[in-house]
């Protein structure tokens, strides 16, 4: 496990965040090569925050990326 403030991703190269609606919910995610990797979830619904597809860190599905 790695404990840092300096991004996991590309650190040679900007960091680009996009804000998606996923699955019904607004989140902030960092563009990968691999996709979209989620940063943050905007709710004010606490059971958001349990759902293990969204935890930081997670690869987003594309199917649910509107």
């Amino acid at each position: 496990m790695m404990y840092s403030v300096a991004p996991v991703y590309g650190l040679d190269e900007p960091t680009q965040y996009v804000e998606l609606n996923y699955d019904g919910i607004d989140i902030l995610a960092c563009k990968t090569i691999e996709g979209y990797v989620v940063e943050r979830i905007y709710s004010t619904n606490p059971n958001d925050f349990l759902k293990i597809n969204l935890q930081p860190g997670t690869l987003l599905e594309n199917a649910l990326i509107k």
